[in-house]
């Protein structure tokens, strides 16, 4: 049974180490990310969890990738990876925190800055695929015409 002494000592040396951590300090663990959209009101996905509709600020751990998908009926999807830097408050362990500060920046992902800070989307209403069948690589391309359009061509499947 640990005495309330011994756990006192635990809790102090937690914080004490706590303290060391610089970057979890200042900035958290989490980062804030704002996510918009031109049309705005497309559904937003952050690795793959719905995340809300644009305009959202997502919420997202800092020691972990993520990407983001952005879609909306009749547009083309849009998809990103965020890339994580080093911040600068990882520094401050070189003068306050040594190398406890460092690991814990570490584990909490708080030595990560994610970027781009803010998201936005501007949706093409074109859409494509690509796929493979056999040994050829098929690709579709769908727009949508505009009345002012003059026809110059149409294509034709190959043997036909």
């Amino acid at each position: 049974m640990i005495k309330l002494g011994g756990l006192l000592r635990v809790a102090a040396v937690g914080v004490v180490l706590g303290s060391w951590a610089c970057a979890t300090i200042m900035q958290g663990s989490n980062q804030e990310v704002s996510i918009a959209s031109t049309p705005a009101g497309a559904r937003v996905t952050v690795d793959g969890l719905e995340a809300g509709r644009t305009p959202v600020v997502a919420k997202l751990k800092r020691k972990d990738k993520h990407n983001v998908r952005i879609e909306l009926e009749g547009y083309a999807p849009y998809e990103m990876a965020f890339a994580r830097s080093t911040s600068g408050w990882v520094w401050g362990n070189i003068v306050f925190g040594g190398i406890p500060g460092l690991a814990i920046d570490a584990i909490t992902g708080g030595m990560y800055k994610l970027k781009p800070e803010q998201v936005e989307a501007a949706l093409g209403s074109s859409t494509a695929e690509v796929r493979r069948e056999k040994d050829l690589m098929v690709v579709t391309v769908t727009l949508r015409p505009d009345s002012a359009w003059e026809r110059i061509a149409t294509l034709t499947p190959a043997g036909r």
